[in-house]
């Protein structure tokens, strides 16, 4: 008997071990959410429209030190480059959960990106996961339950539906969302 596998939904998850002296500057990636928040720079002026809780964030050390480290793991251990497409934030207070989406363009599959990168910037301890929709065959509308930390990430494919589940904490839940594109 012989098997071919056709498709796979990929799930990457792990926590950024960088060298000493290099950790990435969260506060710095936080701050710039909160500002972009404060100053209304989301993705779509739409209300009605997933990119209106999105945050845009600028280009930044920390930042590219964060996709650095991704692009140069995945390429150690799956073999794939991949390039960032677009950086946005997400800020969840006490109870709040994000939307159940794709972040994908379904009207332009072959100019969307490919993968999508949670990261956690600033997170209480066990206050959230991500909830990955996916279709096992027959099994339709099947979850995946991943916890998010601090400095923790989950990437996977944009064609995959997910959410951040409800902030349980007391606290301010800021997260890191970035597409990518493998070449």
């Amino acid at each position: 008997m012989q098997k071919k596998v056709l498709s796979e939904i990929a799930l990457y998850s792990g926590k950024v071990i960088m060298p000493k002296h290099y950790d990435i500057e969260r506060s710095k990636i936080k701050a710039d959410i909160l500002t972009s928040q404060l100053e209304n720079k989301t993705i779509s002026s739409n209300p009605f429209d997933y990119g209106f809780f999105d945050y845009k964030i600028e280009h930044s050390r920390p930042l590219d030190m964060l996709h650095t480290y991704i692009r140069e793991q995945h390429l150690l251990h799956h073999k794939r480059n991949l390039l960032p497409v677009l950086n946005f934030g997400n800020i969840l207070q006490h109870g709040e959960q994000s939307f159940s989406r794709r972040c994908l363009d379904e009207t332009m599959y072959r100019e969307s990106p490919d993968f999508v990168m949670i990261y956690g910037v600033d997170v209480y301890p066990d206050s959230a996961n991500i909830v990955i929709e996916y279709d096992d065959n027959r099994r339709v509308n099947a979850t995946w339950h991943i916890p998010i930390n601090n400095n923790e990430y989950v990437m996977f494919p944009t064609t995959q539906r997910f959410f951040i589940t409800g902030n349980t904490s007391h606290s301010t839940n800021v997260f890191l969302l970035t597409t990518f594109e493998y070449v």
